[in-house]
């Protein structure tokens, strides 16, 4: 005998949301690396010392599934070719996890973000309605968070 909870209806849905598509599956995880950097005290030469330099961060790769006639990547395919033409193709874009209530937890502001690749797969061979799964990966300048 199984008792239904309202916490264990939201279970299976994608706690988060983002200003670049209301098609995304899977947003991958933000790495960052701060390099060690050789500092001097200046008194003794022998002593190595290091300090931490500028945070390093990596690409970020967006997942997304979109149905034929849907047209929601219209924009991430326009940006994506303005990034391979050699414009100036930043963009900031924002991320909100939420919990299983719904309510908002935490924010990251991914800024001056630039299209390193984009590819899609069409899901369905059959000639009718189908799915397309899309896979656009970003190299992130900054990340913020609220």
């Amino acid at each position: 005998m199984a008792l239904n909870k309202a916490a264990d209806e939201h279970v299976f849905v994608n706690n988060f949301t983002c200003d670049l598509s209301k098609d995304l599956v899977k947003i991958s995880a933000i790495t960052m690396r701060i390099p060690k950097i050789p500092a001097s005290t200046g008194l003794d030469v022998k002593e190595r010392t290091y300090r931490p330099g500028r945070p390093v961060f990596g690409n970020i790769t967006f997942e997304g599934a979109e149905h034929k006639g849907a047209d929601g990547t219209k924009k991430i395919r326009d940006w994506v070719k303005l990034g391979y033409d050699g414009k100036d193709a930043r963009k900031n874009i924002s991320i909100t996890v939420k919990n299983q209530k719904g309510d908002d937890v935490r924010t990251f502001d991914l800024e001056s973000c630039l299209p390193v690749s984009y590819s899609s797969i069409d899901l369905g061979s059959q000639g009718g309605p189908s799915t397309m799964h899309w896979v656009l990966e970003v190299r992130v300048q900054q990340v913020k968070m609220k």
